[in-house]
């Protein structure tokens, strides 16, 4: 089978993360698969995978291209859509490519990586994107609270839960990142600095702890617009001293084995990567309670999962496993079965029976 995959970028992320799981796993199946990009001006965070087709374009948003500008715009995804003469098009988090498939009359799978009751969008477009969304195949949600929504409110969309795929840890000793010290243990937090991640939270109830930790640190690495106010509050609240703000890290294996909790304050997710990488690599985790944290931790058996917003109880549980050695390592080694509960496996499966039943 001829299958396109479409992505705005190879940029760092879940999603894009998760896309190269998918094509390349795809086309280990057999499948000839292709790879599509809309913005060359991002650098490629992850490689291409084997046996995968990259074709990349160059397509400004539609913001960028206004109204009229909008329809050569369409116009240039479509015929890069028609050059991969696919049978299926799986796009992530592109809805354009949807307009594309309807004028092509090629089946589609469409897939969001965020909770869909938090995605932003104007009046115009949420009318012109639910129009679109009754043309697909399948629409992929990461939680049956996203399924449900749908069901409510989009009785036209077809939803379809799969989660996203937990991948074992390398079992090679790796060497300690730089930023990382060998004498001191760490709460580690990776994401875009943004407010959906929540990492204002996080340094609140890092405020709570560090104090009465001082041989921890909390690391958070990633790159944002509010990279400059979260470490102006991180002054403000006086913990600058105990507070790593550390550039994205390729080799995050590294940084999961040297590291002794994984800590997660999003207002919203989807099915959060390095939380499951996290947990596949040994890490006990806390994290808030919304959309796929409250699936992939199992509370009080590999982690916490805290009541939103309450940023006391985040510091409470970080400090419940900061001060337990025991307890950390019982987490640990009950969040590595992560990996069989959400396995590559069953995750191609469930796209692969999609596709298969899409091109019928």
């Amino acid at each position: 089978m001829r299958i396109t995959c479409v992505i705005g970028t190879l940029g760092g992320g879940g999603a894009e993360r998760v896309m190269t799981y998918l094509s390349g796993g795809l086309a280990a199946r057999g499948h000839d698969v292709t790879l599509l990009t809309l913005d060359n001006s991002v650098p490629d965070f992850y490689p291409t995978p084997n046996h995968v087709t990259r074709v990349r374009i160059a397509l400004p948003t539609f913001k960028k291209a206004g109204f009229w500008g909008g329809f050569p715009r369409l116009y240039h995804l479509t015929q890069a859509v028609r050059r991969t003469r696919p049978d299926v098009l799986i796009s992530f988090m592109t809805i354009s490519v949807v307009a594309s498939c309807w004028l092509l009359r090629v089946p589609i799978i469409y897939a969001d990586h965020l909770d869909v009751r938090y995605l932003a969008y104007s009046r115009k477009w949420k009318i012109l994107r639910n129009w679109l969304l009754r043309t697909a195949r399948a629409v992929v949600v990461l939680s049956k609270r996203d399924k449900k929504f749908i069901t409510l409110y989009h009785k036209k969309w077809n939803p379809v839960v799969i989660y996203n795929p937990a991948l074992a840890a390398t079992n090679e000793p790796l060497p300690c990142p730089d930023f990382m010290r060998s004498d001191t243990r760490y709460v580690i937090a990776v994401g875009r600095l943004v407010k959906q991640k929540g990492f204002d939270r996080l340094l609140q109830a890092w405020r709570r702890v560090c104090s009465e930790f001082p041989t921890w640190r909390l690391a958070i690495i990633g790159t944002g617009p509010e990279e400059a106010e979260l470490k102006g509050l991180a002054e403000t609240l006086d913990v600058q001293y105990s507070v790593d703000f550390i550039a994205p890290v390729k080799n995050l294996a590294a940084v999961y084995q040297h590291a002794q909790i994984y800590a997660m304050s999003s207002r919203a997710e989807g099915f959060p990567m390095v939380l499951l990488e996290a947990m596949a690599a040994g890490l006990a985790a806390v994290s808030f309670n919304c959309t796929g944290p409250d699936v992939i931790i199992r509370d009080g058996i590999d982690g916490f999962l805290v009541k939103q917003n309450y940023t006391d109880l985040l510091a409470k549980k970080m400090a419940e496993l900061m001060k337990n050695d025991a307890l950390r390592s019982e987490f640990g080694k009950q969040a590595r079965t992560v990996t069989e509960r959400f396995s590559l496996k069953n995750y191609l499966d469930a796209y692969e029976n999609l596709c298969k039943s899409a091109h019928r």
